[in-house]
C-alpha cells in the first residue's frame, strides 16, 4: 500500500505556463500530480492515469482508485517534494521519467524512488506505469 500512495506522491508539480514540447507536457502531468495528491483530489489525480494503467502491485486504474480514496480519507494533509531526476523518450508518444519524491511529515518523512511510463493519448500525456525503485 506503500507503494501506491508513494505514486500519488510522485506524481506532482505545478507548471506556470502551457507546455510545448513534450518534455515540459511530462513535467507537466507530474506537477498537476503532486498537486492534485496535495489537494487530496482522488479525481484530479485519475484524471493523469490511462485506463490501462498497471503497476508492479497488481493495480489497475480502478484498484488505484480504492486505494487514494483510502489513503486520502487517513491522510488529511500531505506536502510533497517532487524531484524529477531523469526523462527519456524511447519512441513516438513514449517517456520514461525518474523521480524522487519526498513526503514531508515530521512524524512519517518518507523518501521514495519510482519509475515511470507514460504514454501519449491523443494531445495528452498520461501515466502508463509506475513502479517503485530501491536505490
Amino acid at each position: 500500500m506503500k507503494f501506491v500512495s508513494s505514486l500519488l506522491l510522485a506524481m506532482m508539480l505545478v507548471a506556470c505556463s502551457a507546455p510545448s514540447s513534450d518534455e515540459e507536457q511530462v513535467r507537466a502531468v507530474f506537477a498537476k500530480a503532486e498537486a492534485a495528491a496535495e489537494d487530496r483530489d482522488t479525481a484530479d489525480v485519475l484524471a493523469l492515469v490511462a485506463d490501462g494503467y498497471t503497476d508492479a502491485q497488481g493495480f489497475d486504474k480502478t484498484q488505484l482508485q480504492n486505494f487514494l480514496r483510502a489513503y486520502f480519507f487517513t491522510h488529511p494533509k500531505l506536502e510533497l517534494v517532487v524531484s524529477v531526476d531523469d526523462i527519456s523518450f524511447p519512441a513516438d508518444g513514449l517517456a520514461h521519467a525518474k523521480l524522487t519524491v519526498n513526503a514531508v511529515d515530521l512524524n512519517d518523512p518518507r523518501r521514495e524512488h519510482f519509475e515511470v511510463e507514460l504514454r501519449r493519448d491523443e494531445d495528452d500525456w498520461k501515466i502508463a506505469r509506475a513502479d517503485r525503485v530501491g536505490r
